[in-house]
């Protein structure tokens, strides 16, 4: 019910937090507020959703329909407009809805959970699929029956709504006809939230059966309609806000099942959860309640998506009436008894049951192509060409993506259908099938890395050119950066290797970056090690000043849900951020004009690039400067070696030979 906005999605750089602009002091604090208040918080939500519940007393909405909805005829999504996240700057991100340049807020990203999953090491800044990606990440930051871990995955918790993360004041729509049968205005909990009823709808598993459901939006800051309204589809009923339970900005969407105690329903009480040992989030994270969530409620955004329809339909005022003129009166006829017609009682078909089978290996390597074929079954054991609604693929384990996230009638004329991991990861994989509530489980497979070619390494024989002595085993005097290779290893910031090489090619960590920019910078290191929490550190490794260090001085932080990465790779735009960063310099924050042909003058990184540009600190300026491309050991040698001379000269910019002043 809460969603902590993914910044390094958001503007970011892919892997850290630019804290010196004012959305990432204000999400610092934000965040800072977040983990202080959490415990409290989560004790108010208990208390306000379950109070009732724990003295067992029958929850029911507060108002019982007195007025009848015109029939269904489809359904539109909760919000029409959302920000384009990727191209807000960051001053942009504390704005309300009406102040959001009209240009910059896009039809409501579709729901996708496959998206959702991805990491955002998968996803490319500039690339339009992939950042339509990061707008959907960042739109639904909690999925249905997500986590707080905030990994995008479904079925990780038992969290049984979507949160859309929106700017205070968007107006949010009805997503069907109905009747408004509560309006709340609580002051933890849902916060100011508002329960629709829709009668007589097509369910979520079998279109051609009849139900009822109960659609909620929670959090809100304005109600615009009343208890017993009658409310049409698409028609604005609330502003959102970020009441409650909410620590930022956002729209918990539910839609609970008729079946459903109450509404909006919640699957765990506060005596549940202490007695399972859980806090709030853990609760959630835990998965406590799950199978209700799964009984009382279905995905809100799914079920939308299934019964979209065209223009929503606005309410308008009444046509005048005419004067009512009383016809005169007529002559009496006694009707003909007409025997009634009796009226033939339909019983709904059921949905046909259908078993899925998988077929595939238990480990894969990567390099190969990782195929799972999934087979569709009836009741009789007979090959499934037809369903009655699109099953959902869910592939868990962080081990790539799959090639297909749902599985329609279309595509199992031969009854089965092959689905491919696609950029596939080191680790273990499960495919799951989600068809009419039912989950059918693959079994857990692996994906390895191939079995290593042991070469023997070739025999280096120390060069001499230009009268100059190799540095290491394979930096020679004709190397390229030799100046700065040399420059480094005298000031005994860069070292080489235990079997005497450099690997002026090989691309670099984070940890590594973070030490050398730091140490060029003579940065005092603070062994701060208890200030640290992430889960993939090891409390005792050599890194653990550095980062400390760099993120005490707002150089650097972890990822969302508590992991650093310390070995993953940087690419030239974040390792020109960390430098810059740690070194004493003024950059100006104003960018008008693109520095280079693949830098956009609003993107995250453009201030650095420009003062790259400007000081002639980057290699590489002939042919673009690459942000995306993870940088070599070299090339970070060489961008360190000029920004320091520029610096100790004075220089504005730096030139060949500065070296030698």
């Amino acid at each position: 019910m809460s969603d902590t906005p993914n910044s390094s999605l958001a503007g970011g750089d892919g892997s850290d937090l630019i804290i010196q602009s004012p959305i990432h002091q204000m999400e610092s604090r934000r965040s800072r507020r977040h983990k202080a208040a959490w415990a409290g918080l989560s004790l108010l939500m208990i208390a306000s959703v379950l109070a009732l519940h724990q003295n067992g007393l029958n929850l029911t909405v507060s108002v019982l329909p007195t007025k009848q909805a015109p029939a269904f005829d489809g359904t539109v999504s909760p919000i029409e407009k959302a920000p384009n996240w990727v191209k807000l700057k960051s001053e942009e991100y504390k704005y309300n809805y009406e102040q959001i340049p009209s240009e910059k807020l896009i039809e409501a990203p579709v729901y996708n959970a496959a998206n959702l999953e991805r990491t955002i090491d998968t996803l490319k800044w500039g690339n339009s699929a992939d950042d339509a990606i990061r707008n959907q990440k960042i739109t639904y930051s909690v999925p249905y029956m997500g986590s707080y871990r905030l990994n995008g995955k479904e079925m990780d918790g038992s969290h049984l709504a979507v949160d859309i993360k929106i700017p205070r004041n968007t107006p949010v729509r009805a997503i069907a006809n109905g009747v408004v049968t509560k309006i709340s205005n609580a002051t933890s909990g849902f916060g100011k939230h508002l329960v629709i009823q829709h009668t007589d709808v097509p369910s979520f598993e079998n279109p051609s059966v009849k139900t009822t459901y109960f659609s909620s939006y929670s959090h809100l800051g304005t109600v615009l309609i009343s208890e017993g309204d009658v409310v049409l589809r698409g028609q604005h009923v609330a502003l959102s806000g970020e009441t409650g339970f909410a620590t930022t900005p956002h729209v918990h969407f539910q839609i609970d099942r008729v079946e459903a105690p109450w509404h909006p329903f919640w699957p765990f009480t506060f005596q549940e959860q202490t007695t399972a040992g859980l806090d709030f989030v853990g609760a959630i994270n835990a998965g406590l309640g799950k199978e209700k969530s799964l009984q009382y409620t279905i995905n809100p955004m799914m079920f939308v998506q299934k019964y979209l329809t065209g223009a929503p339909v606005a309410p308008s005022e009444p046509p005048p009436v005419a004067p009512v003129v009383a016809p005169p009166p007529a002559p009496v006829v006694e009707p003909p008894v007409v025997a009634p017609t009796p009226v033939p009682v339909v019983t709904p078909t059921p949905a046909k049951i259908v078993n899925f089978t998988f077929t595939q290996k238990s480990s894969y390597q990567l390099g190969e192509e990782i195929r799972i074929t999934v087979m569709a079954k009836d009741e009789q054991g007979n090959t499934a060409t037809a369903l009655t609604n699109a099953a959902l693929l869910l592939l868990s384990g962080d081990v790539g993506i799959i090639s297909k996230s749902d599985i329609n009638s279309s595509d199992l004329s031969s009854g089965q259908i092959d689905i491919i991991v696609q950029t596939p990861k080191v680790g273990e994989g499960q495919l799951t099938v989600l068809y009419n509530g039912v989950q059918t489980k693959s079994a857990s497979f692996t994906i390895v890395n191939p079995a290593p070619v042991i070469v023997a390494p070739p025999v280096v024989t120390p060069q001499v050119a230009n009268n100059r002595p190799s540095l290491f085993a394979d930096v020679g005097g004709s190397a390229n950066f030799y100046d700065a290779i040399k420059y480094l290893k005298d000031k005994s910031i860069f070292s080489g290797y235990q079997d005497g090489s450099f690997k002026p090619d090989q691309v670099i960590s984070r940890t590594e970056v973070l030490k050398v920019a730091l140490v060029s910078a003579n940065r005092p290191l603070l062994p701060l090690q208890g200030a640290l929490s992430y889960q993939d550190i090891d409390p005792n490794a050599w890194y653990i000043p550095y980062i400390a260090t760099a993120q005490l001085n707002g150089i650097t932080q972890g990822y969302i849900g508590g992991f650093f990465k310390p070995n993953q790779n940087v690419t030239r735009a974040e390792f020109l951020k960390i430098l810059l960063l740690a070194t004493p310099v003024s950059i100006d924050p104003a960018v008008n004009e693109s520095p280079y042909p693949d830098v956009a003058k609003d993107d995250w990184y453009a201030v650095f690039a420009q003062f790259g540009k400007q000081k002639n600190i980057l290699p590489r300026a002939t042919d673009g400067f690459k942000p995306d491309e993870e940088i070599t050991r070299a090339e970070v040698a060489e961008i360190i070696y000029r920004l320091m001379l520029v610096v100790k000269t004075g220089s504005s910019s730096y030139t060949a030979g500065l070296g030698n002043t």
